[in-house]
């Protein structure tokens, strides 16, 4: 990776690794979930990624209607991780709201995110509380 050249008192840090979509969901999911994914369904994930990052910051009908279009490039299988994708940028209970207002049709969710609530990853704490 590149860094970007820095002059004295410059405040900027060093660019840190951004996680991507996909590290995100195979973290929440497993990596077996990426699987089904091809060339075209990965391409439309990153954008639909992109396009809830601005939904969260300019929340128009236009943006979720580009949502849409995009996640409905993908295949019928993999859209599913368009809609985890959503609690990347927004939380958990917003996935439902921005899938039906972007007109997206009911979708059963078949995983639940390791990280969401009531998925199986348990916070430290949570254990230490129990014993």
């Amino acid at each position: 990776m590149t860094q970007q050249p820095t002059t004295p008192g410059d405040d900027r840090q060093e660019s840190q690794p951004v996680e991507t979509v996909s590290d995100w969901l195979a973290a929440n999911l497993g990596y077996h979930a990426m699987a089904p994914l091809t060339g075209t369904d990965s391409r439309a994930l990153r954008a639909a990624t992109e396009i809830i990052e601005l939904y969260s910051y300019h929340q128009r009908q236009s943006v979720l209607d580009a949502f849409c279009l995009v996640v409905c490039t993908m295949q019928g299988t993999t859209r599913e991780l368009a809609y985890h994708a959503i609690a990347k940028v927004m939380n958990w209970s917003d996935r439902e709201r921005i899938w039906q207002m972007a007109g997206l049709p009911p979708l059963r969710a078949e995983r639940v995110c390791a990280f969401e609530p009531g998925g199986c990853h348990q916070d430290m704490r949570e254990e230490d509380d129990v014993a």
